[in-house]
């Protein structure tokens, strides 16, 4: 917005007065438009991706699954697609072996969904902002570094277009406060998403990942009644409604 006001007033002081309230009143009308539409982007967006709600918050939609069709296997492996021989980060073996090569998603946080729970994922994931606000994430690295990263638009301000977790570490994210009422991004997983590679963090796990001062402010996005089986998300769907 800043911007677009010194835009409009280098502008104006190029222009006879008249012409200046005619470029103003534009200005105002091309915004009040565009943030209008902002307010209603995220649920044409949850509609127009069939979005449903997510384990983690928020609300998804796998797009690709290697060799099979999406949202058919319910997060798991299709062992009739393309798959893989997948290790752990410690290099064991993964329960059941094989994962599909990749899947892909969207996945939307909005303001009565703002949060992605503490979770831990064995698989590399690359977040890529699609559209929205500011989305942050705090990641705890396999090798014990806690990082906080913002998943957004404005690269002058330290935002990124695109996040690497590695498998192995536990994230969590938040809708970045004050910019936008959603975010909408797209996530890649390899090897495969598969929900036996997936668990939910406790507070006890927590608290030996951080240190005090940081699980004090974090302990928000720990998931109180967090689940081990995941199909009803699938058979029973439910989606964003306003």
């Amino acid at each position: 917005r800043p911007l677009l006001a010194m835009h409009t007033g280098s502008l104006s002081s190029c222009l006879l007065p008249a012409a200046a309230g005619a470029v103003a009143a534009a200005t105002y009308i091309w915004w009040s438009r565009r943030k209008s539409q902002s307010d209603l982007s995220a649920q044409l967006y949850v509609e127009s991706l069939g979005l449903i709600a997510h384990p983690e918050g928020g609300y998804f939609r796998e797009t690709f699954r290697a060799g099979s069709e999406p949202m058919v296997s319910k997060g798991k492996t299709d062992e009739t697609g393309d798959v893989m021989v997948a290790e752990r980060p410690d290099g064991k073996p993964r329960e059941g072996g094989d994962r599909n090569v990749l899947t892909s998603i969207y996945y939307c946080l909005t303001t009565d969904s703002p949060r992605q729970w503490w979770a831990n994922n064995m698989s590399d994931h690359i977040h890529y902002w699609h559209g929205g606000g500011a989305l942050t994430y705090h990641v705890v690295h396999s090798d014990g570094r806690y990082e906080c990263k913002v998943l957004g638009p404005r690269a002058d301000r330290g935002e990124v277009l695109q996040l690497i977790v590695r498998g192995g570490s536990f994230k969590c994210a938040h809708l970045e406060p004050g910019n936008g009422d959603f975010v909408l991004l797209g996530e890649a997983v390899a090897p495969g998403f598969d929900f036996r590679d997936f668990a939910f963090v406790s507070a006890a796990e927590l608290k030996a990942l951080v240190s005090m001062e940081q699980y004090a402010r974090l302990k928000f996005f720990l998931k109180e009644l967090p689940e081990k089986d995941f199909d009803n998300y699938y058979d029973n769907p439910t989606t964003r409604t306003v």
